[in-house]
């Protein structure tokens, strides 16, 4: 693995293997005065002290994706530019923190990720195991995909089918919770896989957009409405704030082969 890679992909797996720890422990949390007290929603100390810090780790990630690793260089310059990523990146939910200990959870955070990536050794970059590949689009980019997504499948604005008219055929909306269990992801990769697939376009409502490996396609709804296709933009996956995901194009009649009960799960309508 090259020098610049190497250091992108550590960094990465830091960010994600801290971001999953932090959100336990917030869970946990949350868990634990749930089954203390029922009413009131301030935060605790504890609390404060931990969603700031996976929410400073996602944004170096979301930052580390706008990278192309090609462009870091040898392990100095990478260090450099990936350490400067930790010190700056910042999005909606890590800007203008109101409290002293969200403050202080961000710095720690931001400062223990820099150490880390300084005291790589090239040992340590000898070790790294492979990410999937992941890269967040440019504006640019994903003005162009949208522009083409929304031409080809006949998307009129912020909502589609089923919650918006489409003159289509060959779409079948059903509701996610039934659609995650009958067509889950490794069963999905495994279709695009065979149909020679190999990378994703995932768009959203709002937030960052990738480009990724179809081991990452995982079609559900995170807050911000979903659209997933590739390519030639020949099937379509769409994942709604109503619960309902949509399936179109020759992606369908796949899914229908995997979950015959397919029937008896399409989406109802908004209850």
């Amino acid at each position: 693995m090259e020098a610049g890679l190497a250091v992108h992909t550590a960094a990465r797996r830091y960010c994600l293997k801290r971001h999953a720890l932090c959100t336990e422990r917030y869970n946990e949390i949350v868990r634990r005065r749930r089954d203390r007290e029922r009413s009131g929603q301030h935060y605790t100390p504890e609390a404060l002290d931990t969603f700031p810090r996976y929410n400073v780790l996602n944004a170096i990630r979301v930052e580390l994706e706008r990278t192309d690793p090609g462009d870091l260089g040898d392990i100095v310059a990478a260090k450099e530019r990936v350490t400067r990523a930790g010190e700056t990146a910042n999005d909606d939910f890590t800007r203008d923190p109101t409290g002293v200990i969200e403050r202080r959870a961000m710095v720690e955070e931001r400062t223990a990720f820099c150490d880390y990536v300084r005291g790589l050794s090239p040992a340590d970059l000898a070790a790294i195991e492979p990410l999937p590949f992941r890269r967040v689009l440019a504006a640019d980019e994903s003005e162009s995909v949208w522009a083409r997504l929304r031409a080809r499948w006949q998307i009129p604005g912020g909502y589609w089918y089923p919650l918006a008219d489409c003159p289509l055929s060959g779409l079948e909306a059903f509701d996610a919770a039934a659609f995650s269990e009958g067509a889950p992801p490794d069963r999905l990769q495994g279709i695009l896989e065979r149909h020679g697939i190999v990378r994703v376009w995932e768009l959203r409502e709002y937030g960052p957009e990738y480009e990724q490996e179809v081991s990452l396609f995982d079609p559900y709804y995170n807050g911000a409405e979903g659209y997933w296709s590739s390519g030639v933009l020949d099937w379509i996956v769409y994942a709604s704030h109503e619960s309902s995901v949509t399936v179109g194009g020759w992606l369908l009649e796949e899914v229908k082969v995997i979950w015959p009960a397919w029937q008896s799960h399409l989406w109802r309508g908004i209850s």
